[in-house]
């Protein structure tokens, strides 16, 4: 258990008499920071390697170049630093500090319009237009949450408990990897979030339900792929906890389109590729319950996506492709 003072130690390093408040994580020590320097302090695990955060780093810099997106920036230690190596209780850790975006997170914002899955459609793809010529050796990394390598999860099936929610997983990872793992494989390749889910992303909400997009964080997940995998890993979670989901990802997409088309053959890999997501976030919490019992950050998404699963004989796929297909047309 680390204790108080060596938090207060490490914020120190930005300011003395900022107050902080834990997040959650599913890795590292997330800090929310308030009093004269508000942000998000990030203290890394223990061994991590530097190039991970320089990484990160460079992409939000390249980002805030861009211009008018809304993604966080880096706020320097008060030595000018970008990154501080600290002291936790004997232990060297590796911390940084990013700027605290308005809004609340889409998970816990209510009512979520059209109009709004629409403009955060356009604000993940003018994000990848602005990724088009960013480059990183920190991006070229093994990772399970790549989207091109969902196979990595198949071994893992049998960690699901009941013979039923086995099979249909089984079934998703069969289609990925018989019809859509190569196709997807063979897509230009980019700089990409490859994690937009509903708690990574801010928003606004008035009283009449509009809503706009004020922030997209956590680039912890960054890989090299190709932009469907962007779009598939993102409807993954709109289509949660929600009763409409269809319409959900079809005006997602439909704003997505507006600003970076995908083809008709990457439109048709949408849906098939949400639920490949889904089916390797389940299977990634049935393990992970069992390595980290106690805690919830990584079974964060489990309930609401099993919600999904067990109802998937309800979804046509044909329907649902002719549906996106028509909310990209109309764009």
């Amino acid at each position: 258990m680390v204790n108080e003072f060596s938090y207060k130690n490490v914020i120190s390093r930005w300011d003395k008499d900022s107050q902080l408040s834990r997040l959650p994580g599913e890795y590292d020590l997330n800090f929310r920071v308030s009093g004269n320097t508000t942000g998000i302090l990030k203290i890394m695990r223990e061994n991590c390697d530097r190039s991970f955060i320089e990484t990160q780093v460079a992409m939000m810099n390249h980002l805030s170049l861009a211009g008018n997106l809304p993604v966080p920036h880096v706020i320097p230690s008060t030595d000018g630093n970008e990154i501080e190596s600290v002291d936790l209780d004997g232990e060297n850790r590796l911390a940084w500090m990013i700027n605290l975006l308005p809004g609340d997170t889409l998970a816990m914002s209510s009512p979520i319009g059209l109009p709004l899955m629409r403009d955060i459609g356009v604000s993940l793809g003018r994000v990848q237009i602005a990724l088009r010529d960013f480059v990183h050796p920190g991006l070229n990394r093994e990772f399970k949450w790549d989207l091109t390598a969902a196979d990595y999860f198949v071994p893992h099936i049998d960690e699901i408990q009941g013979s039923e929610r086995v099979a249909l997983v089984s079934k998703i990872f069969d289609e990925y990897t018989n019809r859509y793992q190569s196709f997807l494989q063979s897509l230009p390749r980019q700089a990409l979030h490859n994690d937009m889910n509903d708690h990574n992303i801010l928003v606004t909400i008035d009283k009449n339900g509009g809503g706009l997009v004020t922030g997209l964080i956590d680039f912890g997940d960054i890989v090299y792929g190709p932009v469907l995998a962007d779009v598939a890993i993102a409807g993954a979670y709109f289509v949660l906890n929600c009763d409409d989901p269809i319409e959900r990802l079809a005006a997602f997409l439909g704003g997505y389109q507006s600003v970076q088309p995908l083809s008709e053959d990457e439109v048709d890999a949408v849906w098939p590729l949400a639920l490949t997501r889904l089916a390797a976030s389940v299977t990634n919490a049935a393990v992970m319950k069992k390595e980290k019992p106690d805690d919830p950050y990584v079974v964060v998404t489990e309930v609401a996506a099993w919600q999904l699963l067990d109802r998937l004989a309800e979804f046509d796929a044909d329907s649902i492709r002719r549906k996106l297909h028509q909310a990209s047309n109309a764009e």
